[in-house]
């Protein structure tokens, strides 16, 4: 027999053994992570994701207090709606600003709670600011929220086994003069693996914990401080 024959054979094994390995690691890596003693640990990782993970939010916020922080997005039917507000004539500062530059793009979006402010900022394609809008504790107290589920923009991008890692959303629904705008608040932080730690998966989990613990604390923050945000 050519021993050429052979290679595609060991090839698909090796696979199969590496899978194998690396699936058993990695339950090892999740068992060894307390999802509860991490959020005992939410200051000190919201503090450090700031300073070494995040800084161009605190240089957005220009000294302004963060109490909390999270990913956000757009819903796709948002995209049109602006532009139809904005198209209409409507001229109000916020949905004007809003509309004409939200669009669903694969750049990062955040939340920052600090103090009965809400600031949404958007970037840029090379992770720039683009847009930076404050809703005000009068927008908060008129505003909706409800759950979103799983980001649809990440659907069939993941396998099904990785779908516990997806983010989970909450959808924020401000009233301004009679017009509604829909923004989406994620359960995490966006995390993208570093190449350097494609293998080593107890370094991706830990990561991973730690976004969801700060990520998901300003839903609940918010919450707490705007009864009318509350769901039952």
């Amino acid at each position: 027999m050519n021993p050429l024959f052979l290679i595609p054979v060991v090839v698909i094994i090796a696979g199969i053994v590496f899978m194998i390995i690396m699936n058993k690691k990695h339950k090892t890596a999740k068992s060894e992570i307390d999802l509860d003693s991490e959020r005992t640990k939410y200051n000190q990782y919201k503090q450090e994701l700031l300073a070494q993970d995040f800084p161009k939010i605190t240089e957005w916020m220009r000294g302004k207090r963060i109490d909390a922080f999270t990913s956000a997005s757009v819903p796709q039917s948002t995209t049109n709606k602006m532009q139809e507000l904005v198209t209409d004539g409507l001229k109000n500062v916020a949905l004007s600003a809003i509309g004409v530059k939200l669009r669903r793009i694969e750049t990062d979006s955040f939340w920052v709670l600090s103090g009965n402010d809400l600031h949404f900022f958007s970037t840029d394609t090379v992770g720039e600011l683009d847009e930076h809008i404050v809703f005000d504790n009068f927008r908060i107290e008129q505003a909706t929220l409800q759950y979103g589920g799983i980001l649809k923009s990440q659907l069939g991008v993941y396998a099904k086994s990785s779908e516990e890692y997806l983010p989970k959303t909450h959808v924020i629904t401000f009233d301004i003069d009679g017009s509604s705008l829909s923004l989406e608040i994620h359960d995490r932080l966006n995390y993208r693996v570093d190449p350097e730690d494609m293998l080593n998966l107890k370094k991706q989990l830990k990561t991973r914990a730690k976004y969801q613990v700060v990520g998901e604390k300003l839903a609940e923050i918010l919450q707490d401080r705007f009864p009318n945000l509350k769901m039952s």
